[in-house]
């Protein structure tokens, strides 16, 4: 785009020059060749400045997105995130589908989120400070499908890369859970490592916590739905996890 621009700063400069220093009289030289050339360039000019619009607004409505994220209104940054899929195709580096990815597990539709991803992952000049991210979400996605032994696979590899991960404790007592290892899931969930984790995430912790505080003592800890579907519908995850979401549909309706 820049060296399109000082092309035709050039032929206006040499034109103007001619101008300015040519004897009265002398007619303008024949620039009728030049016209094929400066269409050409004031076309590239034009594409260049319509495709640098076009990832300026994409990278605007990313911004968006990670906003309405970070405030926890998941389905209005998919949206947003959707939206600037197109327009940074060739320039987002990996980041938009790994941020659609993201409100896609919030949200747990697991085979979408899965899908993007791998997609992310797969993109070579995604940055190492988000590509680390992706083995643990890939690990958690599959111990909620019933995948354990891919779950734990995955889970090694995320462990390897970042341990400190909080998502890292979940999975694994995602993974214990579905083994019905209460004691063990209890304990993974009453340590510090997970109290960062906040909206849907967070509510699976404090799901899991309770129902394996019940049947180690039988103390029924309430746990509100919404903490953890958020947004979202039961129908996704009922659909990889039906007993989770039995648990916490019998407790709401106990506790109603």
């Amino acid at each position: 785009m820049r060296t399109i621009a000082l092309w035709v700063l050039l032929i206006v400069l040499y034109v103007a020059f001619y101008a300015f220093f040519r004897q009265p009289g002398e007619p303008f030289p024949d620039l009728s060749g030049w016209i094929p050339v400066a269409l050409l360039v004031g076309g590239a000019v034009v594409v260049g400045v319509f495709l640098g619009n076009r990832v300026q607004k994409g990278w605007r409505l990313n911004a968006e997105g990670s906003d309405l994220l970070s405030r926890g209104r998941i389905a209005a940054a998919l949206e947003k995130f959707e939206l600037a899929r197109p327009l940074l195709k060739n320039q987002g580096q990996g980041v938009i589908p790994f941020n659609v990815g993201v409100c896609h597990l919030g949200l747990w539709h697991l085979d979408a989120a899965e899908r993007d991803f791998t997609t992310a992952q797969d993109i070579k000049e995604l940055p190492a400070s988000i590509r680390k991210h992706i083995p643990v979400r890939l690990a958690l996605i599959a111990a909620l499908q019933g995948a354990l032994g891919v779950a734990e696979k995955r889970l090694a590899e995320a462990r390897a890369l970042d341990a400190e991960d909080p998502l890292v404790v979940v999975t694994q007592a995602v993974i214990t859970c579905r083994r019905e290892d209460w004691a063990q899931t209890r304990a993974l969930l009453e340590g510090p490592a997970t109290h960062v984790l906040g909206g849907p995430l967070r509510g699976l912790r404090d799901a899991l916590l309770s129902w394996s505080v019940e049947k180690l003592s039988g103390e029924r800890r309430y746990v509100d739905p919404i903490t953890v579907f958020g947004e979202a519908s039961t129908d996704k995850l009922r659909e990889s996890w039906p007993a989770l979401v039995n648990f916490l549909l019998e407790r709401a309706r106990q506790a109603a």
